[in-house]
């Protein structure tokens, strides 16, 4: 194995679930006494910590925060119920399987929880092409308020001895390029995910990209790669 790491977003980025949390997050927010919105209003108003995308969306802090751990459950069963089925994004398979022939380290960066994403990685039969989960190991509830990417991928990045041009971070929303920036990464923005693409754009990754296969391109000429 080489000394390169990729690190991938989760939903809406490897699994194509956009619609199911577009429904699911309608079902809480009817929940509050809000209304229901459409994809595209979900794409431009989706957040994190997801307090922010209820406060986009009509509701206070303190009322989100007094019904939080059974909404959170509304949620759960309402998104669980909706993407067992989903598919994988276009491609995906294609690009993890290059990625693992060229010997790199591959991870998950997510805020779900980590037994769902194991769940889902087993059924879509992908667990094979990733290393390791960096997940919520939680009920989920304390999705509601926060989020600690950057800290677990910083401690990963530790604990594998791994240099920030050694790592690119890949995924659909603001939060991979905010990272990136952090860590001194390099990052992918994938369109149709979790936010318009408009949001992305201005959240100003390292490279957009509308297919995960796509990436291949973007490796090859930042690490040189030889071909398999």
């Amino acid at each position: 194995m080489n000394h390169k790491l990729i690190v991938f977003d989760w939903n809406g980025t490897i699994l194509s679930d956009t619609r199911a949390s577009v429904e699911a997050g309608n079902v809480c927010l009817e929940f509050y006494g809000a209304q229901p919105i459409s994809l595209q209003k979900y794409r431009e108003t989706f957040n994190f910590p997801i307090m922010h995308f209820y406060k986009l969306n009509g509701l206070s802090v303190d009322d989100v925060l007094a019904k939080k751990d059974a909404a959170n459950e509304i949620f759960q069963k309402a998104y669980e119920d909706l993407a067992k089925h989903a598919r994988t994004r276009a491609g995906a398979r294609q690009i993890l399987a290059w990625i693992k022939d060229q010997g790199m380290r591959c991870i998950i960066l997510s805020n779900y929880r980590t037994e769902r994403i194991k769940e889902h990685v087993q059924r879509l039969r992908i667990a094979d092409y990733f290393d390791d989960i960096l997940a919520f190991g939680c009920s989920g509830a304390s999705i509601v308020e926060g989020t600690h990417k950057t800290e677990r991928l910083t401690h990963y990045m530790k604990q594998q001895g791994l240099k920030p041009e050694d790592v690119v971070i890949i995924g659909d929303s603001t939060e991979e390029p905010e990272i990136a920036r952090v860590l001194a990464l390099t990052s992918i923005g994938i369109t149709d995910g979790y936010i318009t693409r408009k949001r992305l754009r201005e959240a100003s990754p390292d490279h957009i990209i509308h297919t995960l296969p796509e990436i291949r391109a973007i490796l090859e000429q930042k690490w040189a790669l030889p071909p398999v």
